[in-house]
């Protein structure tokens, strides 16, 4: 068996496998220096093809797995294919053993919180101790496969790389939304789609989709899937398509209304405590899955009204010299960012740039500019940032720095007390930081040398 690219979920896969008895050999493109102490640990346990041509003898293999975030159609893939080869994930291979139910929840945003939510439901409606939380978000659950009991739950955030060569779908699937993005791994944003729709795929008559529909790409999904369908909704335009069991947003009230047509208050949008309509709706679609996994509605109420965020989400970071500062790190596509604007009222300055995914950013330009929004720009795709802006009629907007302390910086010095600064940079982390935590770590830290300035 070839395990591919021993980064996380990768690395608990070789795990897993070698306690099954499986003999492997773990490829990558680092040096054993690089990998560090993943090398050390598996050793002489298995063989190694390291360094830059580490695939030039994946063909050879008949069991591949691959890391989730790489291309999928490089040369030794396709050829390892050709030669009949079986080529999966590890998330794939833990929806095929897994005994519990299966919720999964994918989007172009929106599924940590979602997630999270779920699993704050769950764990409110059961024995936390039968709960699971994993996949893009945690700890990588395979090696707990074999613990996870029968009449668990499990919720898994599921991006589209870990989608792509999935064979298997969740029993609740959700969709929550779907924008470009990841352009620079994917082909095309058809394949982009086409993969998140594996999340259900293969389900059965049995089983549960939750489509988001106010949503026109994922709201046509409906005519593709063979299991049943639950939709959510901020309430604008259902129309037939929300026959059935339904999240919605009625009068200022998250309300759920069942198969049978009852209806049943939960909270009202106001007690939400993360703001911004786009978590109005991922609370919706917590609330749908976590009906259909089998929870109860004062669970759902007590688990929304106590959930305080997760970390590099619009996180609140503080308030320094009338300023307050905002970790929106998560923001790795312009959607992220516009939905952050919206959640965020009031005068700002916008801290934007990093690793170009090559998604445009035209529809983010015109909300700045819209907002008369101040932005500080830096990191590799920070011309392409500027153009749209300019194009948009807001070069006077543009502030350009080569540092990201500096970015900090040069935000705080232009906010006046009663603006906010964000950090939603609309890029991936990569030409910076290794990812977006560390990102949201370092701007966290350097607010809080403000914060000491100002306090002498």
């Amino acid at each position: 068996m070839a395990v591919v690219g021993m980064g996380l979920s990768n690395t608990a896969l070789a795990r897993y496998l070698l306690k099954k008895g499986a003999k492997l050999t773990c490829f990558d493109r680092k040096g054993p220096s690089e990998l560090g102490p993943r090398f050390r640990e598996f050793g002489s346990q298995v063989g190694w093809s390291l360094g830059e041509d580490y695939l030039e003898s994946l063909p050879s293999y008949r069991w591949v797995f691959l890391t989730p975030g790489m291309k999928k159609h490089d040369p030794s893939i396709k050829m390892a294919r050709a030669r009949g080869a079986f080529i999966s994930t590890e998330v794939d291979l833990f929806l095929h053993l897994c005994r519990a139910p299966v919720a999964g929840i994918t989007g172009s945003s929106g599924k940590t919180t979602t997630v999270s939510m779920t699993g704050a439901i769950l764990r409110e409606s059961f024995s936390p101790d039968r709960v699971f939380v994993g996949g893009n978000i945690g700890q990588v659950l395979l090696e707990k496969v074999d613990e996870i009991p029968p009449d668990g739950k499990v919720v898994l955030e599921l991006s589209s790389f870990q989608l792509q060569l999935t064979h298997k779908s969740p029993h609740v699937a959700a969709i929550l939304n779907v924008s470009p993005n990841h352009l620079d791994i994917h082909d095309s944003f058809q394949e982009y789609v086409a993969s998140k729709k594996n999340i259900f795929r293969y389900q059965t008559e049995r089983d549960w989709a939750v489509l988001n529909a106010d949503d026109p790409t994922v709201a046509k999904f409906a005519g593709e899937c063979r299991g049943r369908i639950g939709w959510f909704s901020l309430g604008a335009g259902l129309g037939q398509k929300a026959a059935g069991p339904l999240a919605v947003l009625r009068d200022g009230v998250l309300t759920l209304k069942s198969d049978s047509g009852e209806e049943f208050p939960v909270l009202k949008s106001s007690e939400l405590p993360v703001p911004g309509r786009h978590n109005v709706a991922n609370a919706l679609a917590a609330m749908m899955v976590s009906f259909l996994m089998g929870a109860d509605i004062d669970a759902m109420r007590r688990a929304l009204r106590n959930f305080k965020g997760v970390e590099h989400r619009i996180e609140f970071v503080a308030e320094v010299a009338g300023v307050r500062y905002y970790n929106d790190s998560i923001a790795t596509s312009p959607a992220r960012t516009v939905a952050c604007l919206e959640a965020l009222p009031g005068p700002m300055v916008l801290i934007l740039g990093g690793y170009d995914k090559g998604l445009p950013f035209h529809e983010l330009a015109r909300k700045v500019v819209g907002r008369d929004i101040h932005c500080v720009t830096l990191g590799q795709a920070a011309g392409k940032i500027q153009k749209a802006l300019t194009e948009a009629g807001g070069a006077h907007l543009i502030h350009e720095e080569t540092d990201f302390e500096r970015a900090v910086r040069a935000a705080a010095d232009l906010a006046k007390p009663g603006y906010s600064v964000v950090l939603s940079p609309a890029c991936a982390s990569y030409d910076m930081f290794s990812n977006f935590e560390e990102r949201g770590r370092r701007f966290k830290e350097i607010v809080a040398m403000l914060e000491q300035e100002k306090a002498r």
